[in-house]
């Protein structure tokens, strides 16, 4: 028993670091797989660990993802650095933990609906997944507003997938070239913009902020609900999922919405290794290289996000309330840059050279999409277009 309380705190603790460092993908952390079994932990153990480690780091990642990288005098700003330009910061991270909690408590609630009702669900729909894929992409270019904009979407989605291609002819082993990938498109392209930008972050205010119970309980609902799709849909992320799901269209139900989006995804992308036995992340991965899941697993994994999420919760909220005092005073630009190099030679030791011309490549291709002020979420056509050739038997 004392093993497995400490497989969950390491799970735990490892998680909540791993999400306060800006710039590293959850699904980078296949990287640590040889770490991980290493430190000698039987299957049970193992699985605790990792689940712990996967739920805890999508709440604790809310922390950099609102306070660090936050643009000056953007349009198209993000919810959580808009909230974050006006003082309300750890308001921001407080919505998104609200979304979070809600969503592994109302995911676990609908259990009974899942187990029993997803995988026939899936079954039926396998042979369409490239449509819904291609039906998703394709909302998210038509809803960029202008039809410049929207021309940009479709050619950086294009370039994107012709990325994810190509990427599966290089010498890189299939379960590490997700590394340099979404480093380059998601972290150091927004790391190197934040060492370029000089925002002047305002004075945080305390104070709570009004939100009805009706915002939250739909965003809550509409995002579990999208986290639960795109838990099972091949390459799809949360930040496509919530363009979709936000039904209430401002920044207070937008971030509920995505967080909720984020840990719903998070618990099913493990449970989808019984349910349609696929991994749809990183940690995924890791669990079925090591374990078969089976009903009884599955109920573990539930039983760990559920103690996970509230321990996570709480070190997130008070460890919020001590990063937005110090956000002022904190050099961002240091912090950037080494995680930078962190990243470049994490990717060059795994991936080696080619690795490092996929992520120069991913790099200039973020930067140019944040600077086109067009969704993020289109550049993981790298994963769709592949999943939607490799549906249709190309």
């Amino acid at each position: 028993m004392l093993e497995l309380i400490f497989a969950l705190l390491l799970g735990i603790a490892f998680g909540f670091l791993l999400g306060l460092a800006p710039g590293i993908h959850p699904n980078t952390t296949i990287l640590l797989l040889p770490l991980f079994l290493a430190i000698g932990f039987s299957s049970l153990p193992l699985l605790i660990f990792l689940a712990s480690m996967a739920i805890t780091n999508a709440i604790s990642d809310i922390i950099p993802s609102i306070l660090l990288g936050a643009p000056d005098n953007e349009l198209s700003v993000l919810p959580g650095h808009r909230m974050l330009l006006l003082g309300q910061g750890y308001q921001a991270i407080k919505l998104s933990v609200i979304g979070s909690i809600g969503a592994i408590i109302f995911v676990t609630a609908l259990m009974p609906i899942i187990f029993f009702g997803l995988p026939n669900l899936y079954a039926i729909i396998k042979p369409y997944i490239f449509l819904l894929l291609i039906f998703i992409s394709a909302f998210l270019i038509y809803t960029e507003k202008g039809a410049n904009k929207k021309a940009v979407a479709l050619l950086c989605f294009l370039l994107a997938g012709i990325i994810g291609l190509f990427s599966q002819r290089l010498p890189i082993d299939n379960n590490l070239v997700l590394f340099p990938i979404l480093s380059g498109f998601f972290g150091i392209s927004m790391l190197l913009l934040q060492i370029k930008s000089k925002t002047e972050i305002p004075e945080q205010k305390e104070g709570e902020l009004y939100i009805s119970k009706k915002t939250i309980n739909r965003s809550v609902i509409f995002g579990s609900l999208g986290g639960v799709l795109s838990g099972f849909l091949p390459g799809v992320g949360s930040s496509q999922i919530a363009a979709i799901a936000t039904i209430d269209k401002n920044d207070r139900s937008f971030l509920i919405t995505n967080a909720a989006i984020n840990a719903a995804n998070a618990l099913m992308a493990m449970l989808s290794l019984y349910l349609i036995s696929k991994p749809r992340s990183g940690v995924a991965v890791m669990i079925e290289q090591a374990m078969n899941i089976g009903f009884n697993e599955s109920l573990i994994i539930i039983a760990v996000s559920l103690a996970a999420a509230g321990i996570a919760a709480l070190l997130t909220l008070k460890s919020a309330k001590i990063f937005v005092k110090l956000i002022r005073k904190i050099d961002y630009s240091k912090i950037s840059i080494a995680i930078i190099t962190l990243l470049v030679f994490l990717t060059f030791l795994f991936t080696g050279f080619y690795g490092l011309l996929l992520l120069a490549t991913c790099t200039a291709l973020g930067i140019f999409v944040n600077l086109s002020g067009i969704r993020r979420g289109l550049l993981m056509g790298a994963l769709i277009i592949p999943t939607i050739l490799f549906y249709l038997g190309v």
